[in-house]
């Protein structure tokens, strides 16, 4: 089917804008300090920017618009590595082609969003792959949300009118599950939700022990057999991040989630997995799906790196009309990207044993490790992870040597973020388009810092 305007200059011109573009965006290939004369733009329009909004930010960063591969361009003309993609989204770099593309092609659209109830054929075509995609699970049906947070608002809506009147919820200590009226009470850390009253009842319960693994499984069913027998009959759900973001990529084992997964199907209670920051970044496309789990799951929710968010369910769960909706599913380039992004995931060398997620996960991990034992010894500890999802401890692991740790690496050409309470850690969210030289150049500034500052 034909979406948009097409002619043959229409096409000739947008390859040639393509070309151009691309090209142009290529010239961001390397870590540079800012421009004399443009050093002071990026703490000015900062500034300027977090009066308007009433509170400031964690980075004087400022995009210029520019960037390309693991690169990214501020302001003041310099350029960083970009390990955190936005906390998710980027996961295939800046100016990659399939972002190009899909901007291109929206562009010769009627409209620039698309919504329920009148549809474009981009949120059709996403759906369609995005389902094909797990057709080894009973996940049927797919319903786009304007975020994460309300895409976990669909699935605990389906789980409430399907279980009602049991509308408690198992969730897990060090949970996040965005910060909406009901997601901010699934979520653990009760600095989200200062002030608030609760809307939703919550039960949490601990999470895979790291530390303590051979355990880890009989203390969380220790847990949920205690809970219920305190609240017999009133639970809907187990809802669970099997790669906790937040905790710092704290996650379990196959044997484990099975664990947790059959108990839950013994007492009555659905299986909601939380993938919005995981979709994508696993050695499969979907995390459950990368522990085996694919019988278990009665709702996924997907966001980030999909370039649009949503919630994947069985016909089981399909709600009555009227009890979900939106305005939004999304922008057409968004859409048009997502579903671009996952044909090229799922058709190239991403997955498997021998997939790049996976060769991404061992050399950042290897290094990591590498550098823990030589000049960084007593400087990084801890470093693990999963795909392109890799979290570090850095000094006493404690917030304040972590931020520290984090500002210097923002100053010497890398951007990440921090994750997880107890300890600290610094994360990454890699961008699939590293190459090998890009991570020796990235283990060279991250030597230097941790001998710099810690």
């Amino acid at each position: 089917m034909i979406h948009g305007v097409q002619s043959g200059q229409i096409q000739e011109l947008s390859n040639k804008l393509f070309s151009e573009i691309l090209l142009e965006q290529t010239k961001i290939m390397g870590v540079k300090p800012a421009d004399e004369d443009k050093k002071h733009l990026s703490e000015e329009v900062i500034n300027e920017y977090a009066s308007l909004k009433g509170r400031g930010f964690f980075f004087n960063y400022m995009s210029s618009g520019r960037g390309h591969g693991p690169f990214t361009e501020l302001v003041d003309g310099s350029v960083k590595f970009d390990l955190i993609g936005a906390i998710g989204p980027n996961l295939l770099g800046h100016s990659h082609p399939i972002t190009i593309k899909a901007h291109l092609e929206a562009a010769t659209s009627d409209v620039m969003m698309c919504g329920n109830l009148l549809s474009h054929q981009e949120p059709y075509k996403l759906s369609k792959v995005l389902l094909n995609a797990v057709k080894k699970s009973r996940l049927k049906h797919f319903w786009f949300a304007g975020s994460g947070s309300f895409a976990n608002d669909s699935a605990l809506k389906m789980l409430w009118q399907k279980k009602a009147p049991n509308y408690r919820l198992i969730a897990f200590q060090k949970a996040f599950a965005g910060r909406s009226i009901a997601t901010q009470d699934i979520t653990y850390n009760a600095g989200y939700r200062e002030g608030m009253p609760q809307t939703i009842q919550v039960d949490h319960i601990p999470h895979f022990d790291q530390n303590d693994p051979t355990n880890a499984l009989q203390k969380t069913i220790d847990a949920l057999n205690e809970l219920v027998k305190e609240r017999p009959n009133q639970h809907c759900a187990i809802m669970m991040e099997l790669i906790q973001g937040e905790a710092g990529f704290v996650y379990g084992t196959k044997e484990y989630y099975e664990g947790v997964f059959k108990w839950a199907k013994d007492h009555g209670l659905y299986v909601w997995v939380d993938e919005v920051q995981s979709f994508g970044r696993t050695h499969e496309l979907f995390a459950f799906q990368h522990f085996g789990l694919d019988e278990y799951v009665d709702v996924v929710t997907v966001g980030k790196a999909l370039q649009a968010c949503g919630t994947l369910y069985t016909e089981e769960l399909n709600p009555k009309p009227g009890l979900i909706a939106g305005t939004f599913n999304g922008s057409i380039a968004a859409l048009n990207a997502g579903e671009k992004v996952v044909r090229y995931l799922t058709e190239g060398n991403f997955y498997g044993e021998n997939g790049r997620m996976k060769e991404l996960e061992g050399k950042f991990i290897s290094k990591l490790n590498h550098l823990g034992a030589t000049t960084c010894k007593g400087k990084i500890g801890y470093a693990g992870g999963v795909g392109t999802m890799i979290s570090f401890e850095v000094g006493d692991s404690s917030k304040d040597a972590t931020d520290k740790f984090i500002k210097k690496l923002f100053e010497n050409g890398i951007i990440c973020f921090s994750a997880g309470k107890d300890p600290v850690r610094v994360r990454f969210l890699i961008p699939t388009c590293l190459t090998d030289e890009h991570i020796d150049d990235i283990f060279k500034i991250i030597e230097k810092t941790a001998q710099e500052v810690l």
